[in-house]
């Protein structure tokens, strides 16, 4: 199959990103355009960018409130991103959890998750995407702790060196809520004011949550008129939503505002259409809001009854609200035992990958992958081969049990060895030959360190294990110098090594051959 440009990995990838970004604005609407993307991704074979759509469409379900969906479609991005190691991938979905886990009112594991997902962003990560997962942070932090201002700060400085303007209004709006609701309201009606400017001079629309934010803080400040006149405005049918709770809870400052100013019967027609809404989409926590609100307004005017039977409601929704909360996050625990499950067993299958069955040393696959990462840095580095001398004797003369014991003996004392002799590590190649790799090592020393362990495998009491045939090493190692010359390799090293192990079997055995000469890096 031909794959044009705007299918190749690259542009799915930003196509995701400019997904991502479009946070807010329309959010609700996207769940069709991330689908499309996600199976695009998929007949790329681009497991990370169909993972990233697919967590768009998990934050679409999340705000419409089918948080099973949405945990399942998290879940699923978890596996590819703890398979395929994309940090970028697994930083997204620490934010969307912390979103699951606010929504369910989980506030410790929204924070945990947010703070993941501030710590695992790459650095080369995009501004806009640091700045949102901070924002998501700001969200989630303890008020008590003077960290949330300077992460507020930060999220501003970010958005606007972004020219991203759809970023900062998101963290103007959280911060004036938070100040109005701690009585900072000064700081709020500067960030409300703020927020207007902002909107007028580069055009942006306010959503129906700035506006709202708004509204509230007018309402703190003793200016029920203006606050009236900006909910008004939220309540526009074409005003922007994020979350399908926006609208109620618009109304519900409607309420507030309209009872501010003494017109009680509109308020109450207000609060009536909150708890259509409400009804209609199946939010709790709204219609417990809503007859908080009538039960509070009835007792105020003397009407005990119809307070008493909001306040059953009330009651009744609440409990309602509490269900939905621990359903929720009995999903997310679910959804994090099934990733913890998955994360030990990916760990638990690579070590098995990398590690000799039989001496629970690493095998040639790990010492291979260890070389060509030292290889990459500068230093010297030697390898050695050490192979057991007559092993097939102890097989035939004493049974390949007694083998096998042998062998695995080798590599206890290979284990320690390598814990006292810092950057050195060791392996078993197959069959009776092992490798020994020196990280940081002067030539000469590594000639001294494989004298050593020659002479300590000799001294060995192998008694038990052999049944009484002598067991002893030969050695053959090359040692980079440093010198110019093509970089060594795996292969060249492994090869300088073996040819180095048969001076030292023609030799007699039981001894040391080595080259300090290898090209150098």
């Amino acid at each position: 199959m031909t794959t044009g440009p705007a299918t190749s990995p690259a542009s799915l990838v930003d196509r995701v990103r400019a997904l991502e970004r479009a946070r807010g604005l329309g959010l609700l609407g996207q769940a069709g355009t991330a689908r499309d993307l996600e199976r695009a991704a998929d007949a790329a074979g681009d497991a990370v960018a169909a993972a990233r759509a697919a967590l768009v469409r998990a934050d679409v379900a999340g705000a419409r409130g089918d948080a099973e969906t949405a945990g399942a479609l998290v879940q699923d991005a978890v596996r590819v991103a703890l398979g395929s190691g994309d940090a970028e991938l697994l930083a997204r979905t620490h934010f969307q959890r912390s979103q699951l886990h606010r929504r369910a009112g989980d506030v410790d594991g929204a924070r945990w998750h947010a703070l993941r997902a501030v710590e695992l962003l790459p650095v080369e990560a995009p501004g806009w995407l640091r700045a949102e997962h901070l924002l998501m942070l700001s969200v989630v932090l303890d008020r008590a702790f003077g960290s949330y201002d300077a992460v507020l700060e930060e999220v501003l400085a970010l958005a606007a060196a972004e020219g991203d303007v759809a970023l900062e209004l998101c963290a103007l709006n959280n911060a004036a809520w938070e100040w109005a609701e701690a009585g900072r309201l000064e700081e709020a009606v500067r960030l409300a004011r703020r927020m207007r400017r902002l909107a007028a001079t580069s055009g942006a629309r306010l959503r129906r949550a700035d506006l709202d934010t708004i509204a509230t803080v007018e309402l703190h400040d003793g200016r029920p008129e203006e606050a009236w006149a900006t909910i008004t405005e939220a309540l526009r049918p074409d005003c922007p939503d994020v979350d399908v709770d926006q609208e109620p809870v618009a109304r519900l400052t409607a309420f507030r505002v309209l009872m501010d100013l003494g017109r009680p019967a509109e308020a109450l027609e207000q609060l009536r259409a909150a708890r259509a809404a409400g009804v209609e989409r199946r939010l709790p926590g709204v219609l417990a809001a809503v007859e908080e609100a009538e039960a509070t307004h009835r007792a105020g005017v003397g009407d005990w009854e119809g307070a008493y039977r909001a306040h059953v409601r009330f009651h009744a929704e609440h409990v309602r609200l509490q269900a939905r909360q621990d359903a929720a996050r009995a999903l997310l625990a679910q959804a994090q035992f099934d990733a913890s499950t998955a994360r030990r067993d990916r760990d638990r299958f690579r070590t098995l990958a990398l590690t000799d069955s039989l001496t629970g040393l690493p095998n040639r696959r790990a010492v291979e992958e260890h070389v060509h990462r030292v290889l990459a840095e500068p230093g010297p580095v030697a390898l050695a081969v050490v192979d057991l001398d007559h092993f097939k004797r102890i097989n035939d003369e004493r049974s390949h049990d007694a083998g096998d014991a042998v062998l695995r003996e080798l590599g206890t004392l290979l284990q320690r060895y390598v814990a006292a002799a810092p950057g050195v590590v060791c392996a078993r190649l197959g069959g009776e030959e092992f490798v020994v790799v020196w990280e940081g090592w002067a030539p000469e020393a590594v000639g001294v360190s494989a004298e050593a362990l020659r002479a300590g495998v000799e001294g060995h009491d192998w008694s038990a294990r052999s049944g009484g045939l002598p067991v002893t090493v030969s050695i053959g190692f090359t040692a980079t110098t440093g010198t110019t010359g093509p970089a060594p390799t795996w292969s060249s090293l492994l090869v300088d090594a073996d040819a180095r192990l048969y001076e030292a079997k023609r030799g007699g055995r039981n001894r040391v051959a080595g080259v300090c000469g290898a090209p150098g890096r």
